[in-house]
């Protein structure tokens, strides 16, 4: 049995269960009337139990999960390599914790035959590490929201900045190449007109760099920037990490593990958990070296994957500092761990599942967690407040809302892999590595789905025809995430 942990809420006390207990809802299932013949021919009724939210999550991950990533997803290794935690909390009590699969499955094999940094052979490690929901998992774009934004957020309550502040007041330089008018709030709803990305990595060697490489970014003049269409920016990200740094006079990573994590007592939250006191046993692997970044930078060899970096490849030529081995506690992102040293306002933070419950509990609490108030009801209503038009200006080609792509200030809003049940009111994020997080106010509902999905491997595409689908690297999250978390909203009718 895993190790029960308690975890106190401001209104609230909530249990982290192991696998082997039941929740609330499970002793609570009821049972359902089924109908057989008895020996005499005649019709008898007989009660069948219910399965269990723990019974239904583990048929689901064990017997269905597989062979959907196989045929409808288009895994060849289904779900062999992969592992996840995932943690629901409903009124203010985990109603479901369990870990699945692996932590560590793969590593690649560079002196095998074909085997690229572009697509490195896979082979099992000697000895699998099985998923426990200890696990600290690279978060990547959810460091967005749950180090970037939370930073911001506090600076904001404080009154030491505001939402609409120009951001070249803060970083002198910015204002080159017509930024002089972005705002804070322009960044965080993704609607500067920033870049979306660029592999920074193949000029930078440290954040100093980076800083100044955004500072002489081009504005990208077919961006609008009044909320009517967000373009998903990195470099907004960046860019507000380095706010966070230069109002508050320390390092990002600094900042919010005194300002934020130590206060609410999230002890597994971290950037570049090797140098924090973690050991790799403690961490889920991801990626093996970078092959998607190599990919997106490629042009001759995989042009049309990610952006277009033609203008890169002098840069790209020349580079030399690809990594070939297992990203274990290493940043998987490639500006945040090459390019930034592992701290980013985009991409770098990692946690557990645990933590990240306490404070989403924390927003959903109104700013509060146990006696400690981070920041103010006014505050959290401002961030998750929907700031952007898109749905207002989008539709799909019968005339219907197009799918959510709304932000309130960092977080994402009302997005499908939230449920069906899903309002604007649901706020939270995705990362690229594999994790989902996000909180529904109106049903007291935090659900997160945290996995390591680059150990499954590369996806075969199931719509071009072509060996593999580019565009679609590792996405996985539309079988693990979303059908997991349907389960549990389905169990507890919401």
């Amino acid at each position: 049995m895993k190790k029960a942990i308690a975890l106190l809420l401001a209104a609230s006390m909530m249990t982290l269960a192991g696998c082997t207990s039941n929740t609330p809802a499970e002793t609570a299932a009821s049972t359902t009337a089924a109908t057989v013949e008895s020996t005499t021919g005649a019709a008898t009724e007989t009660t069948a139990p219910q399965l269990s939210l723990q019974e239904q999550m583990d048929s689901y991950w064990n017997d269905q999960l597989d062979t959907l990533l196989k045929t409808e997803a288009g895994y060849p290794k289904g779900n062999e390599g992969m592992g996840a935690v995932v943690l629901a909390i409903k009124d203010g009590e985990v109603v479901f914790e369990n870990a699945y699969g692996y932590a560590h499955y793969f590593d690649a094999d560079y002196t095998a035959e074909g085997s690229t940094y572009a697509n490195p052979v896979y082979v099992k490690t000697e000895h699998p590490r099985e998923m426990t929901t200890d696990t600290l998992f690279d978060l990547a774009s959810v460091t967005k929201v749950m180090a970037t934004t939370q930073s911001i957020m506090v600076l904001v309550d404080r009154g030491e900045i505001s939402v609409d502040d120009k951001v070249a007041t803060y970083l002198p330089g910015f204002e080159a190449n017509g930024k002089g008018d972005i705002t804070i709030a322009q960044l965080l709803t993704h609607s500067s007109g920033l870049p979306q990305w660029a592999p920074t990595f193949l000029y930078c060697d440290s954040k100093e760099e980076q800083l100044e490489f955004i500072k002489n970014l081009e504005l990208n003049p077919e961006y609008k920037t009044d909320g009517s269409e967000p373009k998903y920016s990195d470099f907004s990200f960046m860019t507000l990490g380095f706010i966070v740094e230069a109002v508050s006079g320390q390092d990002m990573d600094v900042f919010a593990k005194e300002n934020i994590y130590e206060p609410l007592g999230m002890t597994s939250t971290t950037y570049k958990p090797l140098d924090n006191g973690f050991t790799k046993e403690q961490i889920a692997a991801t990626s093996l070296g970078n092959p998607y970044e190599y990919r997106m930078v490629d042009e001759t060899n995989w042009e049309g994957c990610g952006y277009d970096c033609t203008k890169d490849a002098q840069a790209f030529a020349s580079f030399d500092g690809w990594r070939d081995y297992t990203l274990i506690g290493e940043v998987n992102d490639g500006n945040a761990g090459m390019g930034g040293k592992g701290v980013a306002g985009h991409a770098g933070l990692y946690s557990t599942a645990h933590d990240l419950g306490i404070l989403l509990q924390c927003m959903l609490n109104g700013g509060e967690y146990n006696g400690v108030r981070i920041y103010s009801p006014e505050t959290v209503k401002l961030f998750t407040t929907r700031h952007t038009t898109y749905q207002e200006n989008h539709t799909d080609k019968e005339g219907k809302p197009a799918l959510s792509e709304e932000f309130g200030y960092g977080f994402k809003l009302d997005q499908s892999w939230m449920g069906v049940s899903a309002t604007e009111n649901v706020f939270g994020h995705d990362g690229f590595t594999g994790t989902t997080v996000f909180a529904d106010p109106d049903n007291n509902y935090i659900f997160i789905c945290l996995t390591n999905k680059m150990q499954a491997g590369f996806r075969k595409s199931t719509t071009n025809g072509a060996d593999e689908d580019i565009n679609n690297y590792y996405n996985t999250s539309a079988w693990v995430s979303w059908n997991m978390n349907q389960i549990v909203k389905d169990h507890l009718g919401i």
